[in-house]
């Protein structure tokens, strides 16, 4: 690389200006984390706190509503089961008999398996129009029980609610029982009070105050002293309409988490202070300056210690760059390091080791773009004397009456000429079917074989256009290399589909089949790299056409089983471009 240049250390220096930088940066980082970090940590804390307390409060008020969505299903149960207890909502005037007897021990029977190894529910009443009482505990309700104040409202409830009276500890889920449009009685589903508020009673929420609303506002539980502002409470959180936030409570901050805030069931409000969300704000605050002071003393250290590591590197990498100006494309940067120099170095390498290969690939094309020219000036003689002949072939074997050479020769005749004179390069499977049809007669004069050719098309897939004698060599290849040694019964069956934005064609035959190991052979020639695009024939000629046409995602497989079948199955989009080289027919 020639004689080393001395490195260029000053002032003006790509190294003090990094060393520089680095020590302002890690300055300035330092002073402003300092200044910020009190707030930071408080914010920090905050909303960790804040998160953990709102997990808690959802769990609770989870665990809460599933009771009382469980009493609301019991009652459902209770009320739609009107074979067991419409018999018992009848006159209870009526004399007293056995039948009655069993109807009363069948509704309580019914009632206590309902509230079965559920703790939470102290009994299942079923109170008829006229009074009478069927219940799943032992414990006896009586009349007197039915004059309180809560059992006077439920009985008159006319839809599905809950009724509490807090002072006496009564919980009820009432539903009244509808026969004929008419009530006949009600439902209540009596809640252990104990049982529901216990959901809110763990240790996390020890700290926080907790407020549950019943569907009127009215207070249903709270873990701290009453002070007569409750109703004012669900009021300011009803009007803040989220359900977490700050607000001013008992003369300080509080933030509140609130759940179902006046939307006609049950709410949950709770409260934690802001200064209990901070408590451990100050424990951290003098742990952060040792580390801010640390920070500044590694920066300085680092800063030194890179800022000439770093440009040793690039002083190579300058030399190398020097040398490629030059004209020398086989230097190479010797940079061996992980960080952004060392990847600007192997970057520097490839794209010197590309713009050899490059070269090499232009003059590549170049040979090959004369060696299409040359195709094209061959292509361009006029094939008419070729169709004179074939027509010929066939005047005289209609002439002499032969039938199936006459066939064969029309066949080819407009085998050749859809071929050669349709310059489109992508024409539609309608198309392409005739091309296979003309060529399977010509093939069936050639192999004299009893074989068949299937075609299962869905219908709209006719005029889906498909590149120019795409499907003809899978056929080809399904003819000569599977069915052509069977004396009978070969069949060669195109099945084509769509799925979604892809159509499917499968190319199947009964022929002799092919082992794995050539089924590998085959997709390995595929995936060779062929500069030329299409100077593979069969298989691999069709894999490289669909991928350079459609891309990558796009191309096909092999399943075989020897003596018994191979299937060709390729992938194509169902639609093209918006310029309608492939795709749907737009006529």
């Amino acid at each position: 690389m020639g004689k080393e240049r001395p490195k260029r250390v000053g002032i003006h220096s790509i190294q003090t200006k990094i060393l520089l930088i680095c020590l302002a940066i890690a300055l300035g980082t330092t002073v402003a984390s300092l200044l910020i970090s009190y707030y930071a940590e408080i914010n920090t804390i905050k909303k960790t706190t804040e998160r953990y307390m709102t997990q808690y409060i959802s769990f609770a008020d989870r665990n809460f509503n599933s009771m009382l969505e469980e009493a609301g299903k019991i009652s459902l149960s209770v009320v739609t089961e009107q074979e067991v207890i419409l018999p018992g909502m009848g006159d209870a005037r009526k004399e007293a008999s056995y039948a009655d007897y069993q109807q009363k021990k069948r509704m309580r029977s019914f009632l206590n398996g309902l509230m079965s190894q559920k703790d939470y529910i102290d009994n299942i009443l079923l109170v008829t129009k006229e009074g009478r009482i069927y219940q799943a505990s032992s414990d006896l309700i009586m009349k007197k029980d039915m004059k309180m104040p809560v059992m006077q409202k439920a009985l008159a409830l006319r839809k599905a609610g809950i009724l509490f009276d807090r002072q006496a500890g009564d919980v009820l889920f009432c539903r009244p029982v509808i026969d004929a449009g008419e009530t006949v009685g009600m439902n209540m589903v009596k809640l252990n009070y104990e049982s529901l508020t216990g959901a809110y009673q763990i240790d996390p929420l020890k700290e926080a105050d907790i407020y549950i609303y019943g569907p009127e506002g009215d207070l249903f539980y709270t873990n701290v002293e009453e002070t007569g502002g409750e109703d004012a409470l669900y009021e300011q959180v009803r009007d803040k309409n989220a359900g977490t936030g700050y607000l001013d409570w008992n003369g300080e901050r509080q933030y509140y988490i609130g759940y179902g805030v006046g939307k006609g069931g049950m709410s949950t409000i709770s409260l934690m202070p802001y200064r209990s969300l901070l408590k451990d704000a100050n424990a951290l605050r003098r742990q952060f300056f040792l580390i801010g002071a640390g920070a500044v003393l590694f920066a300085a250290a680092a800063a030194f210690y890179f800022s000439g590591r770093l440009c040793a590197n690039l002083h190579r990498l300058m030399e190398s760059m020097e040398e490629i100006q030059s004209g020398n494309l086989m230097v190479r940067a010797e940079v061996r390091t992980q960080d952004e120099i060392g990847v600007l170095s192997r970057s520097f390498n490839d794209m010197v080791e590309r713009i050899r290969a490059l070269l090499e690939e232009v003059r590549q094309k170049e040979k090959l773009k004369r060696e299409a020219q040359q195709s094209v000036l061959a292509t361009q003689i006029e094939p008419h004397f070729l169709y004179n002949s074939i027509d010929s072939i066939q005047h005289v074997a209609h002439m002499r009456r032969e039938g199936e050479i006459e066939r064969v020769a029309g066949a080819l005749s407009e085998l050749l000429r859809s071929v050669l004179s349709d310059r489109n390069e992508f024409i539609t499977l309608w198309e392409e079917r005739e091309y296979i049809e003309n060529y399977i007669t010509i093939e069936r004069f050639k192999y004299r074989g009893d074989f068949r050719l299937l075609w299962d098309v869905d219908e709209q897939l006719w005029a889906w256009r498909i590149p120019k004698l795409l499907l003809q060599p899978v056929v080809e290849n399904a003819l000569i290399h599977g069915i052509s040694t069977r004396e009978s019964g070969g069949v060669i069956q195109i099945k084509i589909c769509r799925q979604e934005d892809r159509v499917i064609a499968k190319i199947m035959d009964n022929g002799k089949g092919m082992s794995q190991e050539k089924i590998e052979q085959l997709l390995s020639e595929v995936r060779k790299t062929d500069k030329s695009g299409f100077r593979r024939v069969g298989f691999a000629n069709v894999m490289n056409r669909i991928r350079l046409i459609y891309g990558e995602e796009y191309g096909g497989t092999i399943y075989s089983c020897e003596g018994m079948f191979t299937c060709v199955e390729l992938t194509l989009p169902a639609r093209g471009g918006e310029d309608g080289t492939f795709g749907f027919d737009r006529g």
